[in-house]
């Protein structure tokens, strides 16, 4: 698809957003719930939902879920501020390493948050090569305060190139 078809970023509300994220196949059927958006965009918490639609044969909450729960939310963040900003970006999540440290058979939690210098280095990068990356932190705890995953994820943006799905 050519940029001139679509020449401004595409700027979704935070209820929008939500909504999306909600009906997300692969979020849905796996019991992520997204719970909360600030308005800023700089902080979301994800609900993973202990069910028998997203149990192990031990009974505690599946790994691809978890992975699922950690995948989306940054790169949609950081595509969303820039988006409003009137930057039109490409970006994903790169790389994920996880650790899974303890099963749970409770609900969890993922709070994402992204900090002003994130936002900075990303800008700074972007204007001089077109693109930035970074590790940024995420931890899944549990309903009794106990931290089961801890990962890193990497997230990549770049200047749209006029291929990405219709965005």
């Amino acid at each position: 698809m050519s940029t001139h078809l679509h020449p401004h970023p595409l700027v979704l509300k935070n209820w929008q957003i939500l909504w999306m994220m909600r009906l997300f196949p692969p979020l849905l059927f796996n019991r992520i719930r997204t719970e909360y958006l600030s308005p800023d965009l700089m902080h979301c918490r994800v609900r993973i939902a202990h069910s028998f639609m997203n149990r192990n044969l031990q009974g505690s909450v599946f790994g691809g879920t978890l992975f699922s729960a950690l995948d989306p939310f940054l790169p949609v963040m950081m595509w969303q501020i820039f988006a409003r900003r009137g930057q039109k970006l490409e970006v994903w999540l790169k790389k994920a390493e996880i650790d899974y440290l303890k099963p749970s058979s409770t609900k969890m939690y993922i709070d994402f948050r992204l900090r002003e210098i994130d936002l900075q280095e990303a800008g700074q990068s972007l204007a001089e090569k077109g693109k930035f990356e970074k590790w940024l932190p995420a931890e899944a705890i549990d309903q009794n305060d106990v931290v089961c995953v801890q990962a890193r994820l990497l997230v990549y943006l770049r200047t749209y190139k006029g291929h990405s799905a219709n965005f």
